[in-house]
């Protein structure tokens, strides 16, 4: 418990975390007993899972902009944006259902907008959490974010369940906006800008939006840790999603249950998830994030199959429970593993798009199990989705999550270039030419090392990379890649973290001449004959819009 105090000593940590209790509280008092909702107003179970993952769908759409917007711009800002959208979208539902329009449509694109708040926010929201405290309290910080989360999920279906089925879905929607504003007044008198703006802008140089959406993506498809995030996230999250898609249908036909009695059932979900991010920092102490995660899938699994031996109260109470425990240490698991292997001048982009590769098999999951029951009986449909947790479990030894010592990630940069000509920041492409003299007995180390920089170097930005042999002096070697323009190559430089250099020193301790190998860069002409083609592209156009007009 004392571990898990440690992040309270930040002021600014405690108050996010204090109002967020309360907007989390409305999020899952919507997200979940919303189903609920929706099996009153529809039988289809299309629709009715489809209210489980129009949130996550939606928040696919807006994520990579806002981690790219967070990153480059204000992480702050972001946040107060998503809480402000998230905010009308739930006053959009309580206004709708007081005027007696709630249809499955409306709830719907209710929900789509709190999906795309969801997008907006989340990686902002575990970037900024994790850079409130020292970086060694970071993993315990995310695991009192996660706790905080699921109080909500403890809290909010039961006030929700009781709100709607004493007061209505008017005044259950509208309790659930009065929640919200807490946090949005806290982000609006909240001073910690500078805290939150991105700490490595690249010295001088600006990055834009799509700039910086190019480059999260670049560094994502080319970090191996990454990428084995992303695999092992898919693989648990399409069937995890399922029976939280599923359960309304679940608990409508075996469970028989009232508002109150649906917000119950949800509530154990929610206490398995409160113990569950209790005990994530300890076991992060003992365990590899491996055997946290493998534990998680293998404990899900069983879950969904008990509901399918025995479909009735008893047993799908603890079931409930541990599905609720499974889904924290899997996701931290996940998160703390995604985080680790990413320097912060990318991280808020690279979480960008690890909630892209969560959310798009838990709506695959939800919706891909909603139109199976339509054809299948319900705990066939249940049985296909405890089994499809086993990929997960073989595939382990084929995407290990990485383990990295965050301190490798600092930023050294490079020392500033000096050039006898002016350059303009859209000038490129950029060619780079790094040239070795290798020894006879060396070559095939080298090229072993040559292999880890080329990670290194396109996932900083480099292009066409290739290293090409001499045909007329052995052991000379040329070294090459683009970059798309100068600004990019000036940010690629800033942005080398300690591991970066320690891969290329070990390329560059194969170079056997003089000093340090020789560096060449190269840009790309301003020749007249672009200039002509651009002219020309510009007058054709002004004479198709004429012609228009």
């Amino acid at each position: 418990m004392t571990v898990l105090l440690a992040p309270l000593r930040s002021r600014s940590f405690r108050w996010l975390e204090g109002t967020a209790v309360f907007a989390n509280s409305g999020v899952w008092m919507v997200t979940l007993v919303g189903g609920f909702v929706m099996e009153r107003l529809t039988t289809s179970p299309v629709l009715v899972t489809l209210a489980a993952s129009i949130i996550p769908l939606a928040g696919i759409f807006s994520v990579v902009f806002s981690g790219a917007a967070a990153d480059s711009r204000d992480r702050r800002l972001v946040l107060l944006v998503a809480k402000l959208l998230l905010t009308a979208a739930t006053a959009f539902l309580a206004l709708v259902a007081a005027a007696h329009a709630l249809t499955p449509a409306t709830l719907l694109l209710g929900l789509a907008g709190m999906g795309i708040a969801s997008g907006t926010s989340s990686p902002s929201w575990w970037t900024t959490v994790a850079g409130l405290v020292p970086a060694e309290v970071a993993p315990v910080a995310l695991s009192v974010d996660s706790f905080q989360w699921n109080i909500g999920q403890v809290v909010g279906p039961l006030a929700g369940g009781a709100v709607l089925r004493e007061a209505g879905s008017a005044t259950f929607f509208a309790v659930c906006c009065v929640l919200m504003v807490p946090l949005v007044v806290f982000l609006v008198v909240w001073r910690g800008r500078s805290d939150l703006r991105l700490s490595t802008p690249g010295g001088d140089v600006a990055e834009s939006l799509l700039g910086a959406i190019s480059s999260g993506w670049r560094y994502f498809a080319n970090t191996p840790g990454l990428r084995a995030v992303a695999a092992r996230t898919a693989l648990y999250a399409a069937p995890a999603a399922a029976l939280g898609a599923l359960l309304p249908l679940f608990a409508a036909r075996f469970l028989h249950t009232s508002a109150l009695g649906y917000g119950t059932f949800l509530a154990l979900s929610g206490a398995g998830a409160l113990v569950a991010a209790l005990t994530v920092p300890r076991l992060q102490g003992h365990l590899h994030l491996d055997a946290i995660a493998a534990a998680a899938t293998l404990a899900n699994g069983l879950a969904v199959g008990s509901l399918v031996l025995w479909p009735n109260r008893v047993v799908a109470m603890p079931a409930l429970f541990v599905a609720g425990g499974s889904w924290v240490w899997a996701t931290m698991a996940f998160v703390i593993a995604a985080r680790q292997v990413t320097p912060e001048w990318v991280q808020t982009r690279a979480l960008s798009l690890y909630y892209v590769v969560l959310q798009g098999p838990f709506v695959v999951g939800s919706l891909g199990f909603g139109v199976l029951d339509s054809f299948l009986p319900l705990r066939t449909t249940l049985l296909v989705d405890a089994l499809a947790f086993l990929p997960g479990m073989l595939l382990i030894p084929r995407f290990g999550l990485p383990v990295v010592d965050r301190a490798s990630l600092e930023i050294v940069g490079s020392p500033s270039l000096v050039v006898n000509r002016q350059i303009a920041a859209s000038d490129g492409p950029v060619l780079i030419l790094v040239e070795y003299q290798v020894a006879e007995d060396d070559v095939d180390d080298f090229l072993a090392a040559m292999a880890a920089l080329r990670i290194v170097r396109r996932h900083l930005g480099g292009t066409r990379w290739g290293v090409f042999e001499d045909v007329t002096e052995h052991g000379r070697f040329m070294e090459t890649f683009l970059v798309a323009s100068w600004s990019g190559y000036l940010l690629q430089r800033a942005h080398y973290t300690k591991a970066d250099t320690a891969v290329e020193a070990r390329a560059f301790a194969f170079h056997t001449g003089a000093g340090v190998p020789r560096v060449t860069r190269m840009v790309h002409p301003e020749t007249v004959e672009a200039a002509q083609a651009r002219s020309e592209w510009r007058r054709d156009l002004l004479r198709l819009l004429t012609e228009r007009t």
